[in-house]
């Protein structure tokens, strides 16, 4: 039973200074229980159980990703807040009241009244009394100054990120049990009892900043005390699977003052030290000088790490930003609809495996074009296995060594009816596939992003209100006995006492003078957001991180993530490199994202002082890899006529570029899908007319270099010319390395990129080329004889420059043949 509401006034975010400050606390501690919408009760409740001083405990549960999830949910009838409320409230309130630890998180999404009367039914069935308070953002009609029947309206899913603020609010005036929010800011989830309880002030911005440290730290989880960090292949992150399979979420420990230690609980497994803190620091992070929060805009670049046990960091550091320290604006999420994913898997094991996965591929694309000719262009496939990362290959052998790989094709429709076509088609490969094929998995959903907007903190208005719930003595005694709460062994815990992670490990500097990987100098990790990659370089041993900062340029970010960037999704992807003046600011049109993605220009490189570290940002790199329709439709006549354009002026042989809709590859050999699939009509099987891959000389068999050579010398060898070739020159394709200079069509001697040439018999072509001497006689045998002469002729002797009369040459070709 619930009493009625109790509403708090409306308020925007406009910054107004607390009154009345009360210093309730001395310290505060501030718990994460969840790091994202699929972290695990229990290991929050484990938390509860071994740290008793726990004042507040933070479910961390909303992502922009589930965001999203949550009004697609809504919007065809179901729930707008996380379904997992009730499994977690069910779990942790029974010990949560007994130690009157408040429980604070973002599940309510875009409905936290939905999941304010699911918390208390849960309370009410566990015989609990208690009280939840809600704080979430309101929406007002167009034209009127009322909210939709005063309760929260979603508006059609739109949501803004709130500060502290909101939460400070429910705690003065409530002292609720549980808090339960739409969209606020992760750190500010932690922030805001650091704010209530030790009588900090919106303009105390100092302190702000190491409150939100201690929340950005916090807010992933299992991330800062060793999960996503342990690596077999590291000498210095490897741990034993036992502190592994009992990671403690990390707790802070803040005083009125500023100070931050983060910890985790005694016996406890995982790790806790500089590294995991460091990465954790950087994680998402996309401007290390100003790291935006509603609340405030902190500088990270002098944060520092002392370990005081193998349990407890401290951490200072963090200022306001010199330019700008408290936002004018607040970031806005729109969600839009751009079109119908549609999806398939099916897995092959033993003998040509690949090439019965290729076969599938095919035979799909096939079905779809006789059911709905002309979208084949909206479906990506790839072998997971081989080529799904978009790894370099390193030729025949590793396709021979794939016994289990697993075909994935993805396609992005307008139509829903399209995407559901693709789940059909494809689940017909059980009866009319190659042999040994399994475990189809298909589906279809919409697919939804979220439109980024900032907006003016006078125009997001909040709300806060109470409800809570009245049972008897009687009831609370039945449903809620200390008996029924699940408890931690203690033999589990004497073990994991004695078995503690050693921070002494002696670090080395990374040795000279031979190859080495480069997990074995640093370590990383990665964070997106939105279309947005960042990772961080973390040396093990810190003076390191000179060295480091001398391979690590624009230019070798880009030729690491050039396997991505060199089949991107997008169709037509244009390979022009930008100017050097052109601007680093963020394009708004695709046109401009497309030559953003080829430049070293979307790279962005911050040098951290104090944690010895550098991060990588690389702006628009994490596409999807499912096309996005929005737009191709309109343009597709201008493209058609672009391209009819392009083949009559095209000598260069970087126009017709290989992307992730239009390749296959046998043996390391690369083909266009139309000569692909032809080849393989006139035979019915990949035993013949395709070429074999090129083997590899054994002098030449090496294990790649992974890093430069500021930690050992060059042995590579050009391809072409079987001269030294140093990194600055180097181009590395299908295992072999060229001089850039080298790396020409031998045909007109055009020079050529990682997207746009064509090998046969060991020599290089341009697409253009290549395709034009295939189709002079219907095979390459005559390619093959004239390859064979012009080396004879010409020995080792460089390829000229095209000139213009290449360029007539190509033209003439077009329309007739060499006499």
């Amino acid at each position: 039973m619930a009493n009625p509401d109790v509403e708090g006034i409306l308020c925007d975010c406009v910054i107004n200074l607390r009154e009345n400050l009360k210093r309730r606390r001395e310290t505060v501690y501030v718990g994460c229980g969840a790091g994202f919408g699929g972290d695990r009760p229990l290991a929050a409740l484990k938390l509860l159980q071994r740290v008793e001083e726990l004042n507040y405990l933070v479910l961390e549960c909303l992502a922009e990703r589930t965001l999203a999830d949550r009004w697609l949910s809504m919007a065809s009838g179901g729930l707008g807040y996380d379904p997992r409320v009730s499994e977690w409230m069910q779990l942790l309130l029974p010990l949560a009241v007994e130690r009157g630890t408040c429980i604070i998180t973002n599940m309510g999404a875009i409905d936290p009244s939905g999941a304010q009367k699911k918390v208390l039914e849960v309370a009410g069935e566990l015989g609990l009394t208690i009280s939840v308070a809600v704080a979430h953002e309101v929406h007002f009609e167009t034209g009127s100054g009322s909210s939709f029947g005063g309760q929260y309206c979603s508006a059609g899913g739109t949501s803004t990120y709130l500060g502290a603020a909101p939460i400070v609010e429910c705690l003065e005036k409530y002292q609720p049990n549980v808090i339960i929010t739409s969209r606020v800011a992760d750190a500010a989830l932690f922030l805001a009892p650091m704010v209530y309880e030790l009588g900090w002030n919106w303009n105390d911005l100092e302190l702000l900043a190491q409150g939100t440290l201690a929340g950005h730290l916090l807010e992933c989880g299992c991330q800062l005390t060793g999960g996503y960090f342990m690596h077999p292949g590291d000498q210095y992150r490897d741990m034993a699977f036992p502190l592994l399979q009992d990671l403690s979420l990390p707790y802070a420990e803040i005083g009125y003052d500023g100070k931050v230690c983060v910890s985790k609980a005694e016996g406890s497994g995982g790790i806790l030290n500089t590294s995991t803190c460091a990465e954790q620091l950087l994680y998402e992070i996309a401007d290390p000088s100003a790291y935006i929060t509603p609340d405030v805009v902190i500088d990270i670049r002098g944060v520092s790490f002392l370990p005081l046990s193998d349990c407890k960091v401290q951490c200072s550091g963090a200022k306001p930003s010199s330019n700008t320290s408290v936002p004018e604006k607040l970031l806005r999420l729109i969600p839009k609809e751009c079109g119908w994913k549609g999806w398939g898997e099916i897995s092959y094991g033993g003998n040509c495996s690949i090439q019965r996965a290729k076969a599938s591929e095919f035979l799909v694309r096939s079905w779809m074009e006789e059911t709905i000719p002309g979208v084949n262009h909206c479906i990506l496939s790839y072998v997971i296995g081989v080529d799904s990362l978009k790894a370099t290959s390193n030729g025949t052998e590793s396709w021979q060594s794939c016994g289990d790989i697993r075909l994935r094709m993805d396609g992005l429709f307008k139509l829903k009816e399209h995407a559901v076509q693709l789940t059909k088609e494809f689940t017909a490969l059980y009866t009319n596939g190659p042999a040994g094929g399994g475990g189809i998995s298909t589906g279809h959903k919409m697919e939804i992003v979220l439109e980024k907007r900032l907006v003016s903190r006078e125009s997001v208005m909040w709300k806060t209100g109470l409800q809570h719930t009245n049972t008897s003595e009687s009831e609370t005694s039945e449903h809620h006995s200390p008996e029924k709460m699940p408890k931690l062994p203690k033999e589990n815990q004497k073990n994991l006492t004695m078995r503690g992670y050693q921070s002494g490990f002696h670090h080395s500097p990374a040795p000279s003078g031979q190859k080495i990987p480069l997990y074995s100098v640093a370590h990383s990790r990665a964070g997106d957001k939105g279309n947005d990659i960042n990772f961080s370089i973390i040396p093990h041993y810190s003076p390191d991180i000179e060295r480091l900062k001398l391979i690590i340029t624009p230019q070798w970010v880009k030729h690491v993530m050039s396997v991505l960037l060199s089949t991107s999704s997008f169709l037509e992807l244009d390979a022009k490199p930008m100017d050097e003046n052109v601007s680093e600011d963020r394009p708004t049109r695709k046109d401009n994202l497309r030559s953003h993605l080829v430049s070293t220009s979307c790279v962005d490189l911050t040098d951290m002082g104090c944690t010895t570290s550098e991060t990588v940002g690389l702006k628009f790199l994490l596409c999807l890899r499912i096309l996005e329709k929005e737009g191709n439709n309109n343009n597709q006549k201008k493209t058609k006529k672009k391209k009819i354009k392009q083949k009559k002026m095209s000598f260069t042989g970087t126009l017709d570029k290989c992307n992730m809709s239009n390749y296959s590859s046998m043996d390391g050999v690369l083909y266009c899908k139309t000569h692909f699939e032809q080849l393989f009509k006139e035979s019915g099987n990949f035993s013949k007319n395709f070429q074999p891959g090129k083997t590899e000389k054994p002098e030449l068999t090496r294990t790649p270099s992974k890093i430069s050579s500021i930690f050992c010398g060059t042995q590579d060898k050009c391809a072409a010319c079987e001269k030294t070739v140093y990194p600055l020159e180097k181009i590395q394709m299908e295992g072999e390395c060229f001089h850039k200079t080298c790396f020409r069509c031998a045909h007109g001697g055009c020079t050529l990129t990682h997207s746009s040439y064509a090998s046969l018999d060991s020599v290089l072509y341009c697409r253009h080329h290549f395709n034009q001497l295939f189709m002079e006689k219907g095979n390459y045998a005559h390619v093959l004889q004239a390859a064979n002469h012009r080396r004879t002729a010409s020995g080792n002797t460089l390829p000229p420059e095209p000139t213009e009369d290449v360029a007539v040459e190509a033209k003439e070709e077009n329309g007739v043949s060499e006499s």
